[in-house]
């Protein structure tokens, strides 16, 4: 299955070793996925910036439902990014998870909602889906030679997964972040010179989040 770029972050929060979707892996997501669709829309030529703006291009809205809502956001007047990817960042969750869910791929639980501490209602049915999408964000980061060669929807990926938290370890643990880094900073970089703005929106929105204690979605 061709897999969209929010569905893929949302697959990115999966931790094998403890094979589910840990609750802390919840944070900020909401924000990583309107951030994807935002990228999405970039790379089909539907949304341009100036660093600061973003505006639609062309009338026509993507067929993806989760990724044309956004489009309409945007279709009504240019926005900042930070209100596009902070303010119904809560919002962003469910329709990922309902694609995912009648793609077969997850598996909403009925009944009695867990405890968010406790971890999410939410099963994986076919995990060589999210195995894929997790070697590829692995393989971006520690085999790319001079990350400035990829193309952007090739680091787009590693950059929205791994930006300001450590939330998403379940790819990369902190010792391999910290060895990767200077890989991590050079497609940042290269993420950046493509999308002006959005890689700050996301790292804003993610530090004003936790700063209440927030960033549940």
């Amino acid at each position: 299955m061709d897999l969209t770029l929010p569905q893929q972050i949302y697959l990115c929060a999966y931790a094998f070793r403890k094979n589910k979707f840990p609750a802390t892996l919840l944070q900020f997501r909401g924000q990583r996925l309107r951030a994807a669709a935002l990228t999405e829309l970039v790379l089909a030529g539907q949304a341009e910036t100036d660093g600061r703006r973003v505006r639609v291009l062309g009338d026509r809205s993507p067929t993806d439902p989760f990724l044309a809502s956004v489009w309409e956001e945007l279709h009504a007047r240019p926005k900042k990014w930070m209100a596009l990817v902070h303010n119904t960042a809560h919002k962003a969750e469910k329709p990922v998870e309902n694609q995912l869910t009648a793609a077969g791929i997850i598996e909403k639980k009925t009944g009695r909602p867990l405890s968010l501490l406790g971890g999410s209602k939410v099963v994986l049915r076919r995990e060589e889906e999210a195995r894929a999408v997790q070697q590829v964000l692995r393989t971006r980061v520690t085999t790319t030679p001079d990350p400035s060669t990829l193309s952007l929807a090739q680091v787009a990926l590693p950059v929205i997964a791994l930006e300001s938290d450590a939330t998403m370890g379940v790819v990369l643990n902190r010792s391999e972040r910290r060895k990767h880094k200077g890989t991590i900073e050079e497609l940042a970089k290269k993420f950046d010179r493509e999308i002006p703005g959005l890689r700050k929106a996301l790292s804003s929105s993610v530090l004003s989040s936790r700063a209440v204690g927030g960033g549940w979605s």
